[in-house]
């Protein structure tokens, strides 16, 4: 739109009116630039953390605005774009019409500012959609789709159920086999979510036939294009638009305006290079990801970069997971540690009486192992150590399982001498007896720790990693239980908290 100057003065009216017409133009096309669906994730994907991260572990940077545009404006009726082995514009006839697709300028005006980093992250994930694509039989122009639906924010919503870098529901998540369960959600893991999308779009074509109805039902369901093409007894997309989710109606437009905009010109996308190295642990049972940092040194924030599909702070069950490189070995060697930091110190459970009665005089017993036990709380609870119970059982390491059977040995007690009973029928000396007269103290069992002696301790500094069990186990006789009891404490602990170790 452009003014001519009025060279008629005596016309202010006139003037006035095309200036208002013009601001309400304006005022409208911003109403309608704020309207847009598919508007947010384009606008905050430069914030999301997993893509900063990610750029941050690439040695080539792409700059943050383009300086050097060389396209000109663009015209949706242009044949040079393509979509399969046809023009973009007969697949998509309703999108011919630029009045008709606000995306396009609003995609326009982000070009310089978003496109380089957006294109570059699109080049870094390129070879692994066309993977996908090309077994599938499907267009390489449908590699835009994420850029459109996430721009590659794993943990981006529609709104109506979709999440991920495509987008899926859950039932068609479920379906292509991705596992989304209150703890993971694979729809965050790329590759997975990837193969999943293309098998969900080759079955949606070979429904329709047609590639607007195929979006359309790729983002509003099945269902609802369905229905919505039989109760108005339409044919095309065009024909059931108005009635369409408003979260999702406009997927078409947007995915055809992105096309327009990526074919245009590079916007000086870069190819990222990121190099990340990572270790691999089995988590046998459920664990926190504040006990790792705790004890082995990691942060919730490389973890979560690392294992984007967790959905909160804690690995489930029979998990696979990605530590940073050295992180894994220290793992498996405190993996004991972890599990006591855990359930000892951050859960910190009310001890109750087990529920069992340990032998005397050093007889053997059987202990089940239960939910929750580690080696250390084992021998903690009967006053033995770990490496006994290894000794007992041929044990090689410290894994246990739930149900295992241990022999666990009780510690000899010290047994008070009697004293030979006294003859009824003797005749007594009590000359004497006063000498002979004597208090016994009972005897205590060796199991038992005599309270110390006032000031007969020595000190102690926590130190990062530090609990009760691995403090203990530098004392001899001393068990984590005996410190708490000493210090008045629980089991929580702070890092340069010093401590008194009492001595037995």
């Amino acid at each position: 739109m452009y003014f001519v100057q009025n060279q008629n003065k005596k016309k202010p009216l006139k003037v006035l009116l095309t200036a208002m017409l013009a601001v309400c133009y304006i005022f409208s096309f911003a109403q309608q630039n704020q309207s847009l669906a598919y508007k947010k994730a384009l606008k905050e994907f430069r914030k999301v953390a997993y893509n900063l991260n990610l750029i941050a572990h690439s040695a080539s940077q792409p700059d943050k605005k383009c300086d050097n545009y060389k396209g000109g404006p663009i015209n949706t009726t242009d044949a040079q774009f393509f979509f399969g082995d046809g023009q973009l514009s007969d697949y998509f006839p309703t999108n011919a019409d630029k009045i008709r697709n606000q995306y396009l300028a609003f995609y326009f005006s982000q070009k310089t500012a978003m496109c380089p980093t957006l294109f570059s992250l699109l080049n870094y994930y390129e070879a692994t959609i066309e993977k996908y694509l090309t077994a599938n039989n499907l267009p390489k122009e449908l590699k835009l789709l994420p850029v459109v639906c996430s721009a590659f924010n794993p943990y981006s919503d529609n709104g109506l159920g979709g999440y991920g870098f495509w987008h899926l529901n859950y039932p068609q998540a479920i379906k292509y086999g991705l596992t989304v369960n209150r703890f993971i959600d694979e729809r965050a893991d790329f590759e997975k979510s990837t193969r999943a999308a293309a098998l969900y779009l080759k079955d949606l074509y070979s429904i329709y036939k047609d590639w607007e109805l195929t979006l359309t039902a790729y983002s509003c369901g099945v269902s609802t294009v369905n229905k919505l093409l039989n109760r108005h007894a339409a044919n095309s997309y065009k024909e059931i638009y108005a009635y369409l989710p408003a979260a999702t109606k406009d997927l078409v437009q947007a995915f055809v305006a992105m096309n327009y905009i990526y074919n245009y010109d590079n916007y000086g996308a870069i190819d990222l290079n990121p190099i990340i190295d990572i270790d691999t642990v089995a988590i046998e049972r459920k664990l926190q990801f504040e006990a790792a940092n705790r004890v082995i040194g990691t942060t919730t924030k490389e973890i979560k970069f690392l294992n984007p599909t967790l959905t909160s702070e804690t690995f489930p069950e029979k998990f696979t997971a990605y530590l940073p490189k050295g992180k894994g070995l220290i793992f498996n060697e405190l993996r004991d540690s972890i599990y006591f930091y855990q359930d000892s110190v951050m859960n910190n459970p009310i001890t109750t009486e087990p529920e069992f009665t340990i032998p005397k005089d050093g007889e053997p017993y059987i202990y089940t192992v239960r939910s929750g036990d580690v080696l250390g709380l084992i021998a903690d609870r009967n006053n033995v150590r770990v490496s006994q119970i290894q000794d007992w059982n041929g044990l090689n390491g410290t894994r246990i399982n739930i149900g295992q059977k241990l022999t666990i040995y009780g510690k000899n007690t010290t047994v008070k001498k009697k004293e030979p009973k006294e003859d009824k029928g003797a005749i007594k000396d009590n000359t004497n007896e006063s000498n002979k007269k004597q208090e016994t103290k009972p005897s205590k069992s060796k199991n038992q720790n005599p309270a110390p002696k006032t000031g007969d301790y020595s000190t102690y500094t926590v130190k990062s990693g530090d609990n009760l069990w691995i403090i203990a186990k530098k004392y001899s006789g001393v068990s984590a239980q005996n410190i708490m009891n000493f210090n008045g404490i629980n089991a929580n602990l702070n890092v340069g908290q010093v401590i008194k170790i009492p001595k037995y």
